[in-house]
């Protein structure tokens, strides 16, 4: 339950660099980090969107791919919030904080113990990520991630992985494509992945980038040769999926 909130960046900020308000902001946010496990995932997210509009501003991120399912939660959720401004997300954000838990009760800055501050508060709480090998890496993990060095040794280690997919039917070139991952996607067309291949929806990577609006995964399949009228199971093409504009009359302009 406590997935859209995961990747909350961290409070960073000295006392003498925040605010009063900007103080119990932080302290909010850093104690929602300890209750997670009690709250549901609509709950989360809407802090989560609180948290990004109020640290960052209107968001301004491409909507992620369709196979990244919890990204795309979270992107909509701050994306809701439109261009509310950071204050009153903040207030908000906090608001909310005191509403799933009336115990939270801020702490006054000069309540805190001596050389406490909010960067070794925020440090302890701050998930260890796990450093990226990337000779441990699959195909598709490589893909995913668009590492497209990583693509072409498999490939020319392994010629025959050209042809492996997920459970759900999906080649490394589905995942760059959706992923917008352009270097592991020239990558996996020149080490032989075609870019005809279908998903289990009988659905090839145009479909995906295409769908999502990546242009340049778009510009990058069709000039390898990719069918912008081939249909999926459901009679649908990428020109069909496509709903931004410009990725639309790229498409139209490579049909013969």
């Amino acid at each position: 339950m406590a997935e859209a909130i995961s990747q909350y960046p961290d409070s960073d900020f000295s006392e003498d660099e925040s605010s009063t308000f900007d103080d119990l902001f932080i302290q909010a946010s850093n104690h929602i980090r300890k209750i997670t496990d009690r709250l549901n995932n609509n709950q989360l997210l809407e802090l989560y969107g609180f948290y990004k509009q109020g640290t960052e501003g209107q968001c301004n991120t491409p909507k992620p791919g369709w196979l990244d399912g919890r990204g795309r939660k979270k992107w909509d959720a701050w994306h809701a919030l439109h261009d509310m401004p950071k204050e009153e997300a903040q207030q908000k954000y906090v608001t909310l904080v005191r509403k799933l838990d009336p115990d939270f009760i801020p702490i006054d800055k000069v309540q805190r113990s001596k050389g406490e501050t909010w960067v070794t508060v925020s440090s302890l709480l701050r998930p260890q990520e796990a450093e990226i090998k990337l000779e441990d890496l699959s195909l598709i993990d490589a893909a995913r991630e668009d590492y497209g060095n990583r693509v072409a040794e498999l490939l020319k280690q392994e010629p025959n992985l050209k042809n492996s997919s997920d459970a759900n039917g999906l080649t490394a070139l589905h995942w760059a494509a959706d992923r917008n991952a352009v270097n592991a996607l020239r990558s996996a067309i020149e080490g032989g992945i075609s870019v005809a291949v279908v998903d289990d929806g009988g659905q090839t990577a145009l479909h995906y980038a295409a769908a999502c609006g990546h242009m340049a995964a778009t510009k990058i399949l069709l000039e390898a040769g990719a069918d912008p009228l081939v249909k999926d199971a459901e009679d649908c093409t990428p020109l069909d999926l496509a709903t931004d504009e410009d990725v639309r009359d790229l498409l139209r302009s490579h049909i013969s």
